[in-house]
């Protein structure tokens, strides 16, 4: 799989480059980097890397062409370029994810598992979601497994106590202990 991902981000990187760099530029986050950052990437992770102009989200590990949307993930927390910019994909959306106003094509991928609301959200490495500076709603990769395997539109999945499902109207509810402590809580978008 990690092979696979490596192929493709390079197949992909191809496709970032314009007429504007540099020869041989790579710039993240409106930064190009310096030579020898490229090299440290190429040896960290075994790859070659291809000029272009990208976005990184170091909270998640999303990337992306300067622009567009998210491409795929890689290791989140690398010093990569400047800070993630809010227009960093063109937003027009209203939905924000770690600041990023994420492009048409990442809202339209998100309602693939459920409703997607207007606002500010945080997503982290592991595919935990909920409002900024607040607890988690769910989790986005649960929420893929749960489509991929799901029979009923109103199914939900358990896992280590805690449930995340969806009801007749859509609304998608996750229930588990708080992150600060307590009892089991409920959590479920506004409007629901």
């Amino acid at each position: 799989m990690r092979v696979l991902l490596a192929v493709l981000l390079c197949f992909a990187c191809t496709l970032g480059a314009t007429a504007d760099d540099a020869p041989g530029a790579i710039v993240v986050n409106a930064q190009p980097l310096a030579p020898d950052e490229v090299r440290a990437i190429e040896r960290r992770f075994a790859m070659r890397t291809q000029p272009g102009r990208y976005w990184y989200d170091a909270v998640s590990g999303a990337w992306g062409f300067e622009g567009g949307p998210t491409m795929g993930w890689v290791a989140a927390g690398l010093k990569l370029g400047g800070p993630l910019r809010a227009d960093a994909s063109g937003g027009g959306t209203g939905v924000f994810i770690n600041g990023r106003e994420l492009h048409p094509l990442d809202v339209w991928a998100l309602s693939q598992l459920g409703p997607v609301w207007r606002g500010r959200w945080w997503v982290d490495t592991r595919g935990s979601f909920g409002p900024e500076r607040g607890p988690a709603w769910g989790n986005l990769w649960l929420l893929a497994q749960q489509r991929s395997q799901q029979q009923s539109p109103w199914g939900g999945y358990t896992r280590d106590g805690k449930f995340l499902g969806r009801d007749a109207n859509g609304c998608m509810y996750y229930q588990g202990s708080s992150q600060i402590g307590g009892g089991a809580m409920t959590y479920a978008p506004p409007g629901c």
